[in-house]
């Protein structure tokens, strides 16, 4: 083996470098076999076999999908293993094993296919359009690559009944026209990207176009049925460019949602009667060990104390309420089940009165290990003693309220005790911009240097409320228990992401 392994590299060096000349390499010979691997796109763990006169190293020039083990080895008969990863790039990929003895280096060429995954079109006029103006290799497939490239669909009077695969293959398009083909519904809810649409023409009896703030051109004219057509939140028609049919109308969000957002998760706090909160949606955080801040209140479980309801759901709002009861002042945490990475995160709030209050709501990481480390998000808060002045703020290592280094702002809003008003945050990866009444009043930008001390907020946070009572900043100027019971209000909590 050894001798027919040297024996045909000889060969090959020879025939690559024009000469006869044999002479081993300085610091010893080496060979292997295979000398080239030609793999599928599936995963795989391939060997090779080794045959070396020294010690020896190898590596691999792309350890992201390509890898060897062992590093090395000595003179005589070995094998390495070379672990290959499923292709799912569309697209080939090559990489090499690089093997050194001494001072010369020899290489193994791997390459690898990657698998065409086609996108299955129901609709037989559709799928023959899409093949004749995107198939760009000829295989009589239209693969996912291929319908990523899409930009443009120019598909008028094609006879088309189906378009059901738009959103979830074509997310590049700009330029859609379908009119005059027999179309009953259309989604849309994927092509954010869409700047001109062209509709008319079809049997559609209602179109959804909330999620295309960035439409210019919009012709949905001849459609003898439509009745409605779903808009965002603020949507005016633009004085040119929009065409419906006379019978149409526009349609906003029945919820308020920012433009280029989609609710995801609400609670109103409708149910009728008296109730507790929903605990698919929430849980609650209990005890009274003062919570880092010295705070005096007792956090109670299941919304209630010794039969009195401390979360109460009555005339469409939450009432958390702190009250005295048997000797200690009780009250609520309450968090939500569910956790987000970025997205609108918005509550319509009536805060309490009463110096010692002191009603929250923000944001803590789902997978919370350290404090501030792992980042906090303070959407809203106010103290009893400063009443009507609210306030945002954010912790992490590097800013922080015991460093004196925090990201905060507070200003006064004079009817925060007595009316609702709307706290937000919007949370981006380049940025917390926080939102009262739709006004940003701060801003924190990521530095953009992936240090995890600056910005640990690209993790999932789930929404937090609770009224504490006393404590290093409620009770910095004492308490008065003659404002027990405080209500702290909850008009909604909403949750928006942003379309993709």
């Amino acid at each position: 083996m050894l001798h027919t392994l040297f024996a045909a590299a000889a060969l090959l060096i020879g025939a690559c470098s024009g000469s006869d000349d044999s002479t081993p390499a300085a610091g010893g010979e080496l060979a292997f076999s295979p000398e080239t691997l030609m793999l599928t796109d599936e995963a795989s763990v391939q060997t090779v076999a080794v045959e070396a006169t020294a010690d020896w190293g190898v590596s691999s020039d792309d350890t992201s999908w390509c890898r060897v083990a062992p590093s090395g080895g000595t003179a005589g008969t070995s094998t390495v293993k070379v672990t290959i990863d499923a292709n799912k790039t569309g697209d080939s990929r090559s990489a090499n094993l690089v093997f050194r003895i001494g001072s010369d280096k020899k290489f193994l060429p791997v390459s690898q296919h990657y698998k065409v995954e086609a996108v299955e079109i129901a609709d037989p006029a559709f799928r023959a359009y899409l093949l004749e103006n995107f198939d760009t290799d000829g295989d009589g497939v239209l693969s996912t690559k291929e319908a990523a490239a899409v930009t443009r669909i120019e598909a008028a009077g094609r006879g088309i009944r189906s378009m059901a695969e738009l959103s979830t293959a074509f997310k590049h398009l700009v330029y859609l026209d379908c009119s005059n083909n027999e179309l009953t519904d259309l989604d849309l809810s994927g092509l954010t990207r869409l700047t001109y649409l062209d509709c008319s023409g079809n049997r559609l009896t209602e179109i959804d176009i909330q999620s295309l703030p960035g439409l210019r051109t919009f012709d949905a004219t001849d459609n003898p049925e439509l009745e409605k057509i779903y808009v965002w939140t603020g949507f005016a028609a633009p004085a040119a460019g929009f065409s419906k049919p006379e019978g149409a109308r526009y349609v906003e969000p029945e919820i308020p949602t920012p433009v280029g957002y989609r609710l995801v998760w609400a609670d109103e706090f409708n149910a009728s009667g008296e109730s507790l909160p929903d605990t698919s949606k929430w849980w609650y955080e209990t005890g009274d060990g003062g919570w880092g801040n010295h705070e005096l209140q007792d956090y109670v479980s299941g919304g209630q104390y010794q039969g009195e309801k401390l979360a109460l759901i009555s005339n469409g709002t939450l009432k958390i309420i702190a009250k005295k009861i048997a000797g200690k002042v009780r009250s609520i945490r309450m968090n939500t089940v569910e956790s987000w990475t970025y997205g609108y995160f918005e509550a319509r709030l009536k805060l309490c009165t009463g110096k010692g209050t002191w009603p929250a709501f923000w944001m803590m990481p789902k997978n919370f290990k350290t404090w501030p480390g792992d980042g906090e998000i303070d959407i809203m808060e106010e103290v009893g003693y400063h009443p009507n002045y609210v306030s945002s703020s954010i912790h992490c290592n590097a800013y922080n309220h015991p460093k004196g280094t925090q990201k905060t702002h507070e200003f006064l809003l004079s009817t925060a005790q007595t009316e609702f008003h709307t706290y937000a945050v919007e949370w981006t990866a380049d940025y917390l911009r926080f939102i009262f009444d739709g006004e940003e009043h701060l801003r924190f930008a990521n530095d953009g240097k992936g240090n995890y001390d600056t910005w640990p907020f690209f993790n999932p946070f789930y929404l937090k409320l609770n009224l504490a009572w006393g404590g290093d900043w409620g009770g910095a100027e004492g308490i008065d228990e003659t404002a027990l019971p405080a209500t702290y209000e909850v008009d909604y909590v909403r949750v928006f992401k942003k379309n993709e």
